[in-house]
């Protein structure tokens, strides 16, 4: 049996709002709502009968895992090998600067790639994405009470 996931996108990542929104509707199980924010954790967010997910530092990105040190107008990048800058090249890597560096904080999730960056965007920007694995029945009644509670780019995406 598919399963469905439905997504919007809240203008904040304050427990007791995003309860008092989402959670009076009967329609909405808040048991089965997880937030993604870039908030620091509170014991609000602890407390909450809403799953909070915090990112942090590590991140998921488009690319390889690499660490960029920059200084003066040199930038060094390490790859586990001695670097010399102007000297040293790696192919493999051609791309990063040119390219935009792109968080992913929706890896886990079946969402497609033309939606995730909205929702990435969104949590680097400090709002919070919520999420809810829906079953088919119940994902169009879930999908109305995130619009009626105001959230934005509100879409619902079957998972397998």
């Amino acid at each position: 049996m598919s399963e469905h996931l439905v997504t919007g996108i809240a203008q904040t990542s304050n427990p007791e709002h995003l309860e008092d929104a989402l959670c009076a509707k009967e329609t909405v199980d808040c048991d089965k709502i997880s937030v993604i924010t870039k908030d620091s954790p509170t014991d609000e967010h602890h407390e909450s009968v809403l799953t909070f997910m915090h990112v942090g530092q590590e991140h998921i990105t488009s690319d390889v895992q690499h660490d960029v040190i920059t200084g003066g107008e040199a930038i060094l990048t390490n790859f586990g090998d001695p670097q010399v800058p102007n000297i040293s090249s790696d192919t493999r890597y051609v791309g990063f600067f040119a390219e935009p560096h792109i968080i992913d904080h929706l890896a886990d999730y079946a969402i497609p790639q033309d939606q995730v960056q909205n929702y990435n965007d969104a949590i680097e920007a400090g709002r919070s994405v919520v999420l809810y694995k829906a079953d088919p029945s119940e994902a169009p009644d879930v999908e109305k009470s995130f619009k009626d509670a105001g959230l934005k780019n509100v879409k619902t995406f079957e998972t397998k």
